[in-house]
Parts: C-alpha cells; sequence; structure tokens
C-alpha cells in the first residue's frame, strides 16, 4: 500500500521540564508522528514549510557555519532507498511558505525495521533536530513474514531520545540570527517547573516519563538516538528488567536475540530490544558509568547553563560526542512494573531466530580480496582552528571542519591538514563508487565522530586499535561494550567506544579504526556520509560519494554467499496535496513521571488510503 502523509513544519509553543520557548516541529508535536510503510510499499508525503521570513544568516560566508534557520527539508534516516528526488533528496531547500513532494520506494526485499526521519538542510540541522523535530519510521513486517510470533505479536513502546542542550541552541540560534527564540531571554523563560536542569535527556519530549509493563511480560522497545551531541548508555537498576537486542539501525541480528547488561545508543543509532521485567513495583533505567578515560558511558548534563549565561564552548572531549558521567540526571526514565491476571508464570524464553536475508544484507566477512575487487577507503573526520595545525582544545563555530582527502584515497596522508576537505557543494564527491561493487572503508576515529552514510547500511568486519588496553576484559564495561558491538552486525551510524576492550593492534593509524564493508546496491546518485553529531556536519564535516553506473544494479555474488537471499523487485509510485496558520499549539511537558506519551501512528491502507490512530 501507500502512506500518505501531510507534514508541516511549523512553531509549537514547548512548556518543558525548566523552561518555556517557542520550538520548530513537526505538525505541532513533538516527536512527530510515527510512519509505517510495508516492504514493497510507497510513502508520498507533502512537506509544507510554514515558517516566516526572514531567511536569517545566509548567502556564501554562510557555508559552514549555522545559518537558514527557518529553511528545512527532510531526511528518512537509515531505509536503503534512492537518494534522488523525488526520493531522499537531502540537498532540496525549502525556504519560508514553500513545500515538496518525496516520494520513498520501499523495495519488496527491504528488510522490516526502525527508522527515523528527521531535518537535513545543512547549516540548519543542529538547531532543527536539537530542538525536537524528528519521529520514528517503521517498516512493518508482512503478515506472511518469516519470524518467531512472540517476535511479531510483541507489544511494543516507541522512544525518541532527545537530548536538549542550551549551549547548542544558543550558540547555533545566535549565529543564524534566528529570531524565533534566542534560548535566553526571547520566546524564553526559565520556570524550573519540575527540575532547574538545562542539559538534559527527554524520551518523547518528557523528562523522566514513566513506562508501564505487565510483570514477566516482553515487550519491543524501539528506539532512535536524536541528539545533536551527547550518547547514552543505561541499565536496569536493580537488574530486574532484562534486555535483548534483536536489532540495530532497522536490521535484525544474525544472533537474535542477544543479550545485553546495557542498552547504547550514540546520535543517530536506532535499537529494537525485548525487555522483560520481573519484579513488580519501579525500576529505575539509569545511565551507567562505563568507567573509560575519556569517561564511557552516560549522558553528561554537567555543564548547565543559567538564563543569562552567554554561550559557551565546551573543552574537546564534550565537544566531540564522547560518552560520560551521568552526574546529574543519573535517571533516564522509570519502568511502573505492574501485575495484572495471567502474568503469575513469565513469557516463554525467547529463541534464537533469524529472519530472510535481503541480497543487499549477506555476510561479507569471508570475501576473498584477491578473488573480488572491492574498492577501498580511510574515512577520517577533523575540525582545525584559524591558525592551529591540530585539533583544537575547544570546540568553536570557527573552526574548519570536514573529512580527509584526497579525493578517492582520504585520510592517512600527509601532509595533513591539507589534505583536510571540508563540505562545498552538492556536485563535489570524494570517491565514486561503481553500483553493484563492494567497498570497503577504515573508518578511524569513530570513538569520537559517529560515522554515517546513506542509502547503503554497512557492515562492520574488524576493529582496530593502536592503545594500551586498560580495561579488565572480564570487567563490566567490557561485557556491555563486547555484547552490543560485535563483528558481523549491520550499522548506518557507528559510534564505537571503549575500542581498548575489543580491538586489536596492526598499526593500521594513529587512533582507533574500525572495518566495514558495504554494498553499493542499485541506486546511482548521491551517497551522503557525515559525522552525525549534527553540530559538525553543519560546520562542514560531511562529504558525498558518487554512485556510478546503470539504476538497479545489484552486486552478482550475493546469490553465491547465501542462496535464498531475497533480490529487489523493479516498482514505481506518485501522489500529491496545502495550509498555514497563524496558531500553533502547546505541548505541556513539564512534569516529571507521567505516562510516556505514543506518537501518532500514521499506517497505509491496502487500498492506499491513510488511516490514522492516535
Amino acid at each position: 500500500g501507500v502512506t500518505r502523509v501531510q507534514m508541516i513544519f511549523g512553531l509549537a509553543h514547548y512548556k518543558g521540564a525548566s523552561f518555556d520557548t517557542i520550538l520548530r516541529v513537526h505538525d505541532g508535536v513533538a516527536p512527530g508522528k510515527t510512519i509505517h510503510v510495508m516492504p514493497g510499499g510507497s510513502i508520498e508525503l507533502e512537506l509544507i514549510n510554514c515558517l516566516r521570513e526572514p531567511l536569517g544568516f545566509n548567502g556564501p560566508e554562510a557555508l559552514n557555519k549555522y545559518h537558514i534557520p527557518n529553511s528545512t527539508n527532510i531526511h528518512t534516516h537509515g531505509p536503503h532507498i534512492s537518494g534522488e528526488s523525488p526520493g531522499d533528496n537531502v540537498f532540496l531547500n525549502l525556504g519560508p511558505g514553500n513545500s515538496s513532494y518525496y516520494v520513498y520506494e520501499f523495495n519488496e526485499n527491504h528488510m522490516p525495521g526502525t527508522f527515523w526521519y528527521h531535518p537535513h538542510l545543512h547549516g540548519s540541522s543542529a538547531l532543527q533536530v536539537g530542538q525536537g523535530a524528528a519521529g520514528m519510521l517503521i517498516v512493518d513486517h508482512p503478515a506472511d513474514y518469516d519470524i518467531p510470533d512472540i517476535i511479531k505479536d510483541m507489544p511494543e513502546h516507541q522512544m525518541v531520545f532527545q537530548h536538549m542542550s542550551l549551549d547548542i541552541l544558543r550558540e547555533s540560534s545566535s549565529i543564524s540570527d534566528d529570531e524565533v527564540t534566542n534560548w535566553v531571554d526571547h520566546n524564553f523563560n526559565m520556570t524550573n517547573t519540575t527540575t532547574d536542569l538545562t542539559n538534559f535527556m527527554l524520551v518523547n519530549m518528557q523528562f523522566l516519563p514513566e513506562v508501564t509493563m505487565e510483570v514477566n511480560k516482553w515487550y519491543r522497545w524501539r528506539m532512535a538516538m536524536s541528539s545533536v551531541r551527547e550518547s547514552i548508555s543505561f541499565l536496569s537498576q536493580s537488574g530486574a528488567c532484562e534486555f535483548q537486542l534483536l536489532a540495530k539501525d532497522g536490521i535484525y541480528l544474525t544472533d537474535a536475540p542477544r543479550t545485553v547488561p546495557a542498552i547504547i545508543l550514540s546520535p543517530g543509532n536506532k535499537a529494537d530490544v525485548a525487555v522483560r521485567c520481573s519484579k513488580v513495583g519501579q525500576e529505575y533505567m539509569n545511565a551507567t558509568d562505563l568507567a573509560f578515560d575519556p569517561k564511557f558511558g552516560g549522558f553528561n548534563p554537567e555543564t548547565q547553563f543559567a538564563q543569562d549565561s552567554p554561550p559557551k564552548y565546551q573543552d574537546v572531549y564534550t565537544s566531540v560526542g564522547n560518552f560520560h558521567d551521568p552526574e546529574l540526571q543519573p535517571i533516564v526514565m522509570v519502568i511502573d512494573v505492574v501485575s495484572a491476571p495471567g502474568t503469575e508464570e513469565p513469557d516463554v524464553d525467547l529463541e534464537p531466530f533469524t529472519v530472510p536475508t535481503p541480497c543487499y544484507l549477506v555476510d561479507l566477512r569471508e570475501l576473498n580480496e584477491t578473488e573480488i575487487e572491492i574498492g577501498h577507503f580511510i574515512n577520517e573526520y577533523w575540525c582545525k582552528s584559524p591558525g592551529v595545525q591540530q585539533w583544537p582544545a575547544v570546540s568553536d563555530p570557527d573552526d574548519t571542519c570536514g573529512v580527509f582527502g584526497p579525493y578517492g584515497v582520504g585520510g592517512g596522508l600527509t601532509p595533513r591538514m591539507e589534505n583536510l576537505i571540508p563540505y562545498s557543494n552538492s556536485s563535489t564527491y570524494i570517491n565514486d563508487f561503481e553500483v553493484g561493487s563492494i567497498q570497503e572503508i577504515d573508518l578511524v576515529g569513530v570513538l569520537f565522530h559517529p560515522y554515517h552514510q546513506h542509502i547503503n547500511p554497512f557492515q562492520i568486519q574488524e576493529v582496530f586499535n593502536n592503545a594500551d588496553a586498560s580495561v579488565d576484559p572480564d570487567s563490566y564495561t567490557a561485557e556491555a561494550v563486547k555484547s552490543w558491538y560485535q563483528v558481523g552486525d549491520w550499522q548506518d551510524t557507528l559510534q564505537l567506544p571503549a575500542l581498548k576492550v575489543i580491538g586489536t593492534n596492526d598499526g593500521l593509524s594513529r587512533q582507533t579504526a574500525v572495518k566495514v564493508r558495504f554494498q553499493v546496491d542499485q541506486f546511482t546518485g548521491h551517497m551522503l556520509q557525515h559525522c552525525h553529531l549534527l553540530f559538525h556536519e553543519d560546520q562542514g564535516m560531511m562529504a558525498q560519494y558518487d554512485m556510478r553506473g546503470d539504476e538497479g544494479t545489484t552486486w552478482d555474488g550475493a546469490r553465491d554467499i547465501d542462496r535464498t537471499c531475497i533480490k529487489p523487485t523493479a516498482k514505481k509510485g506518485f501522489g500529491p496535496y496545502g495550509i498555514c496558520t497563524d496558531t500553533y499549539p502547546t505541548l505541556d511537558l513539564s512534569q516529571a513521571y507521567q505516562p510516556l506519551i505514543m506518537p501518532e501512528q500514521v499506517y497505509p491502507d491496502e487500498d492506499g488510503v491513510t488511516r490514522v490512530q492516535m
């Protein structure tokens, strides 16, 4: 079926836990409505920008700085779909009062999974995503999908984790000449209704929400990490709730379910985890300190900003998105575990299962490079301050950020800084790939910068590390990291902390690195890649690959690896629809310990007519 969505990008009055302000959001709510589609289906989306002029800071001098705060577009993060119009084209610029139609075609061989959407206009991404403009996109299981019924029928909670950070919002608003709010004193008011924190992690834009679950019953948590800087790791306080990892970044594990002691999310990540709690009462989900240098584990709200404080630049460990101590917000959310008829005995344990494999996700680990031509690239991100030939000690909006070249080679060559390539325009590339080929990238420095690539997910092949091991391999830290990140896993976004635990030293680079492989499958044109610390992306830490060849070409070796893998089929579709008002809704999310609010759900019917459920 076809899912038709009209989405209005406009304003909402936000009454939060510690401040009131005006937000830019989709359809007056945050997170936005959850959009559903089936493999073989399509989404026809009209995005209407109801914001008003002025444009704000813009022009050639605004490139790779925060700018055009009232212009937008939309990106579907994670699906294996075309990046060209009318599909997931992130180069579209919808100025105030403009609209655009998107048509997202999902092939019949697309794996069901959890994805998300958010604005992706270069220069305004951090400002818009950082205030809550994001929502979930779910590719649902077909009725006959080969997956255990206990997984298919599991009740679920949808959770968009939103990091609200006043320092980035104030900085981006100031530099971009944003007239909606400056996050200090214009359309902004400190209330301290529930807390005096101004840098916190929200779940569905709620501070410390309460999630009700029946004891001994499995629930599927679909999670997306909408954060422009911080990562998070959290666990069950008493251990009464167990976690079974099913999928990451919308792709089922080949060894699902996998027992994990903690849930780990970096900016841009998605995860599906089956959760079962064995004890009636309140169970806290606590941010963790996994004891690393720089410390790994928790979201770090240690730096707070009073209403009259100016924008401040953070030390390098904060600015590059490491995992930190959770000193001031140790609790992420509360699980209210209740008894119910029939819950005296626990649900059966989850058995190992596999799902049908699309040909674009066959295992690439055993490919012989002497028999198959595999392209190779070294990706490394960096920023430099004016006149400074090294990583800056502080994060500054005047930094030049980019991806190391040269073209087709990437990082690792000298001289160093002369090869740093900031983003320039939509027609400049850093490498080119032939559609139907296998590519391999060494991701250097992914402890600091979450690498995200559009369209084609990648598989972890190997992890390297030059640092001396500093963590007990039998420790909780090692267990948490090793269980969450494993060779063979598929991702579209990767920030891999604690490489000292799982890396091997082969002298690859000055820093820890991860080798990944992927198929350049079906789609030609732009394939964007960038750091998913979106303030870095806005500052130029973004590049693109040129996918060349014939549209629809696939790698002919997939069936040699898995004779049953599902090949794509050809299909097409399209469709239209407009309305802005001078009023906007109020989102009162000021109280803690309130029931978690599920986003509105938008489904397709068999006849293609949209069905909306609250």
